[in-house]
This record gives C-alpha cells, sequence and structure tokens, in this order.
C-alpha cells in the first residue's frame, strides 16, 4: 500500500506541474521525430478488429484506411532514402470490437479489411485458436493470402486428413530489396494451453529442441546479417520464453543482430536483450504503431546508437507528421481511401452504429480502484450483474478479462457492446454452501493463484511500465516531459495517454501526454446477492469459460464435487445485460 501511495503522490506533482506549464491554450501536439536507419520497421499487435479506429476517442482516430497510407508513405520515404522497410504484425486480431465479433463465424467481414495491409512478415496469435472456425479462417484466408510472409514455427493446423502442418512457413529466409542484407524469420507463439482441436501449439522450449530448428540454424550460418523474432509473445523481462530462445540463438549466432517484435500483453515495451539484440511491444487494439529503426552499418555501436524505437499514436496527426504531410488530402492514397470506404461499408451493413442508449460518464477498467463510482466493476458486480434472469440466494464470479475496454460517455451502440464485453460465454450453476461459495473470489484472487491463472486483462500480468502504480516508476519521467514541452514553441494542452518508461528511458512515446493512473485489479470480482450469512446452499453462478478455474478453487477449499461440468444457468451473456440495462438506466 505504501508504493502505490508513493506512485500517487508522483503523479499528483507531474500533473500539476503539466497543468501549470500547459495552461488552457489548446494548438497542435507536440509530437517527436522518428530516426531512421538502414532498416526501419513499423509494427502492430493485438489489433483486435479496431480497424474503424476508436470513434469515442479522438486520441487514436486514424482508421485502418488511414494506416494503409501511412505504410504507403513509410516505404516511399525509405526507398527515396536508399533504406530498406519492413512491416510486421504479431497476431490477435479477433474478440474486441464490433466490426469482429458481430459476425458468425468471428472476423467474416473484419479479415478481409486486415488483408487490406501491405505486411511484410506477420505470425497467429492466441485469439486465432480458441475457436476452430477462427482457426480455419486464418489458415484459408490470412495465411494463405501472406503466403511466404506468413511465418509461424510452433502453431500447426489439421487438415482434413488429420495431417497437422505448419501454419504458414515455420521460418522465411530473404534478402532486402534495397540493402541486400540476409534476414532468418521466425515465429513463435507463447505456451498456449486453450488451442482447439484442430490445431496444436508445441511450447517454444520443445519446439527448439526439434531438428529442422538446428538444422535451420546450422544451414544459415555466416549467410545471416539479421535474425527477426516476430512472437505473440510478450518482450518484457519476466517473461522467460524468448529470453531461453535468444540464448539458444546465440550458440549459433554470437555476434549476429536479432530484433525481437513481441505481443500478446497489451503494453508498449521496448528491452535489451544484449548490445546487438533488442525487442519491441506494441501495444493493442490500434492504439499504438511501433517503430524500430537499426543501424546495420556499422561493426560496434552501443546499442542506444545502433536501435532506435518510439510508440507512435494511431492517429491522423502522427500519421501526417511522420509522413510529412501537411493535409489529409495530400496524405490519402487511394488505396487508403478505398480501404475508409469498405469499413464504413461494412459498419453500415453490419448496424454498428445502431444506437442502445446514451451513457452518462465514464466508466473505466483500471484507471480508478475497483469500488470506485467510476469503476466499471462497481457497476457491473452491484447494479449489472444482479439483473441477470433467475432467483434465490446466489453468488455471481466474472473474470476481469472478460471485460476488454472501458465504458466511455456518450452514444452507446451496437458496436459499443462488443468493445465492452464481446464474449458469449454461458452462465453456469453448481449448488454449493453458502460457507463454501464466499470464499471462491478470496481463493481465485490469491497471490498463489496469480502466476497460474489467465484470468485478468493481459496488461495486468507484466511489470507494466505504462503504468505508474506497479512500474518501476523513474523519478527522471516528469524532468523529461517537462524538458520537451518547455523546449516546444507552442503551449499545449497535453491529451491524456501512455508515458512509456523502457530500456531506453522515458522519451519513447511520440506523443506527449498527461500521465494517468493504473490500478491494478483481481483476477475475478463477484455480485453477492443473499441477505444474511446463514449457512445453507445457494447457487454459485459463473462463466463456463473459468470453469477449471473454479473447481480448482473449490478443491483447493477441500470441498468435493461431484458434478466436473455445472448445470447451465443461463445463455443471456453479460454483453447483452450491459445493453439492456444501459438502455434503462444510463441516459
Amino acid at each position: 500500500m505504501r508504493f502505490m501511495i508513493g506512485i500517487g503522490v508522483i503523479y499528483g506533482v507531474v500533473f500539476i506541474a503539466l497543468s501549470t506549464l500547459c495552461g488552457s491554450t489548446h494548438t497542435d501536439p507536440v509530437i517527436r521525430s522518428l530516426k531512421w536507419n538502414d532498416i526501419n520497421f513499423l509494427h502492430t499487435t493485438d489489433t483486435h478488429g479496431w480497424y474503424s479506429g476508436h470513434i469515442n476517442q479522438n486520441q487514436y482516430n486514424a482508421d485502418w484506411g488511414d494506416f494503409v497510407s501511412f505504410v504507403t508513405h513509410q516505404r516511399e520515404i525509405s526507398r527515396k532514402q536508399g533504406q530498406d522497410f519492413l512491416l510486421i504484425d504479431c497476431g490477435d486480431r479477433h474478440d474486441g470490437n464490433g466490426l469482429s465479433d458481430i459476425t458468425t463465424p468471428n472476423g467474416l467481414k473484419s479479415t478481409p479489411i486486415f488483408i487490406k495491409q501491405s505486411y511484410d512478415i506477420l505470425t497467429i496469435g492466441n485469439h486465432e485458436l480458441y475457436l476452430l472456425e477462427n482457426s480455419q479462417m486464418e489458415f484459408e484466408v490470412v495465411a494463405k493470402h501472406f503466403s511466404e510472409e506468413y511465418v509461424c514455427s510452433n502453431v500447426e493446423y489439421k487438415l482434413a486428413n488429420g495431417t497437422f502442418v505448419p501454419f504458414g512457413s515455420k521460418y522465411r529466409y530473404f534478402e532486402t530489396p534495397v540493402q541486400k542484407k540476409k534476414v532468418l524469420v521466425f515465429g513463435f507463439l507463447f505456451d498456449f494451453k486453450r488451442f482447439n482441436k484442430g490445431t496444436r501449439v508445441t511450447s517454444i522450449e520443445e519446439e527448439m529442441n526439434k531438428s529442422w530448428f538446428k538444422d535451420t540454424l546450422q544451414l544459415f550460418q555466416n549467410k545471416v546479417d539479421l535474425i527477426i523474432i516476430a512472437g505473440h509473445t510478450p518482450v518484457a523481462h519476466e517473461w522467460p520464453e524468448f529470453y531461453a530462445l535468444h540464448k539458444r540463438l546465440r550458440q549459433f549466432y554470437p555476434s549476429t543482430i536479432i530484433q525481437y517484435f513481441g505481443g500478446h500483453s497489451h503494453i508498449r515495451d521496448f528491452v535489451v536483450f544484449d548490445s546487438r539484440s533488442t525487442g519491441i511491444q506494441s501495444g493493442r487494439y490500434s492504439e499504438t504503431v511501433g517503430w524500430v529503426s537499426i543501424n546495420m552499418s556499422h561493426v560496434e555501436l552501443p546499442e542506444k546508437e545502433r536501435f532506435a524505437r518510439k510508440y507512435i499514436d494511431f492517429n491522423k496527426d502522427s500519421f501526417l507528421k511522420h509522413s510529412n504531410k501537411t493535409s489529409k488530402a495530400a496524405f490519402d492514397t487511394p488505396k487508403g481511401r478505398e480501404v475508409t470506404k469498405l469499413i464504413k461499408s461494412t459498419r453500415e451493413e453490419l448496424k454498428l452504429n445502431n444506437l442502445i442508449g446514451t451513457v452518462s460518464m465514464n466508466y473505466y477498467v483500471d484507471y480508478v480502484p475497483v469500488d470506485h463510482p467510476k469503476s466499471i466493476w462497481n457497476l457491473l458486480t452491484n447494479h449489472v450483474l444482479p439483473t441477470l434472469p433467475g432467483s434465490g440466494e446466489r453468488l455471481i464470479i466474472i473474470n476481469t478479462g472478460s471485460i476488454r475496454y472501458d465504458l466511455y460517455k456518450g452514444p452507446y451502440t451496437v458496436d459499443s457492446q462488443f468493445i465492452v464485453s464481446p464474449f458469449e460465454n454461458k452462465w453456469v450453476n453448481l449448488t454449493v454452501p453458502k460457507s463454501v461459495a464466499t470464499r471462491v473470489v478470496e481463493k481465485l484472487n490469491d497471490a498463489s493463484y496469480i502466476s497460474a491463472s489467465r484470468l485478468k486483462p493481459p496488461q495486468q500480468y507484466v511489470n507494466n511500465k505504462n503504468m505508474w502504480n506497479f512500474n518501476q516508476a523513474s523519478s527522471q519521467q516528469p524532468l523529461l516531459l517537462l524538458e520537451d514541452i518547455s523546449s516546444s514553441k507552442s503551449k499545449t494542452r497535453l491529451t491524456k495517454g501512455y508515458i512509456t518508461h523502457d530500456d531506453f528511458g522515458s522519451d519513447g512515446d511520440d506523443t506527449l501526454h498527461r500521465g494517468v493512473v493504473n490500478f491494478k485489479i483481481p483476477n475475478v470480482v463477484q455480485s453477492v446477492q443473499f441477505e444474511d450469512e446463514s449457512d445453507h446452499n445457494i447457487d454459485l453462478i459463473f462463466y463456463d469459460f473459468i470453469t477449471p478455474n473454479v473447481l480448482w478453487a473449490l478443491r483447493e477449499l477441500k470441498y468435493r464435487v461431484d458434478n466436473k461440468n455445472p448445470d447451465v444457468y443461463s445463455n443471456v451473456y453479460l454483453g447483452a445485460l450491459l445493453n439492456d440495462y444501459i438502455k434503462q438506466n444510463l441516459a
């Protein structure tokens, strides 16, 4: 608790200082420039179908068509400067937005939009593997469309004859078009266990011990200038998988430059593996485009001179600035305009803009404590979950990872319901003594269980250096910010956003932001719907998705469960409950 208070004080000082310095005048945002080098990368990950942009957040107002135009301009800049440029995506293109999730199968309309972008390297995420139909679409549409650019080293797809084959290529070897650098690429998913029966994931540790991997490393020894790892795996120091891989790569390539691209935990991050190797992770939900450039020309350089990084805000101001364009008309490309039109017509076809209700205030996932009036958990447990059809004494549990985004003030549309709560999980029920039911949440939130579960939002699982409440907050952060702002020519009211502290410092965000405090949230929350503490049997209700977790907790509590397959309680999923509540109460 003392640590939390300390960070809160740091935040308060910065907020006051920025408010005083910036005044009330709003002009153009303060945007740091990109540093170009011999080879340059743009990187996306965890887009989760956010190709319309953030309609309710101007901070991220670019759509996929704008991004297509942006990449076109970066390729042209790179070509004119005699440099190479590569575009990379690290997976998770489903679950989190109406454009993706309203269709059956999920991604039917969003996938054709995604593949309009001209990726050079891409790989798979775990959200392509929960449902067989999503995996089929990934294999038959995305991997087939991108062909050799799709690299997936440790995930396989089962054909109709029962044979397992890789999603795309297990590796790629090519020469860059301008600098003629020889590049070896692998693509790895973290050790994901909940894949569907038509797919198979092998852990990175097990995969790199297979003969094909060793043979490939030996085959290209002394023939590689750069190794690229595109992975749906966090690059954070405390996540061990890439670091075990790095140790193996260095046995064969002790001095080769290695660049890692990561994903999954939904944060901005940049880490140094060694003097010739770094890794970047580029956020989530089309909020961020990661930028990395590498000086390949000089044999011995310190890492800060060899590598450069930026986290580009996914908005039109940043895209125009980095494309050297002064107007949207000059920035838009024919293909970009075509993709924007496709997004608009698809949204109309899917009726995503249809109004359900109006929300009178913002409700946050982790910008406020869980018991705060503006906490979405407070709203759900005290007001929404009690409306689940049924009667009698009961206790309802949801995992916090089932809510994907904040609920913002203003129009609440068909799209909004998928943005906040996209999962259509069934409610299941076990009848247990009240004295046992009331201890399940405590057990699931116990510190010893956190490392074994995946119940919270992804960004809550690592030492998130975007979040000042549990990061390694540096006292230099506010000083760097104030120095940047005071050196700018105009006074600017900063927008709220990421202030990322990574292995290179605190100047990685392309746009200067006013920081926000993020609070830790538990694995699960509960809605208690009984009046007294008398001990008798009640309904313990939870999502079928977390059935293994709840059964584990009951075993830990020494309660024997005869029914390992809980009874279905309701098919009215959480998003539908939220819709009805907003219609009736929040307008």
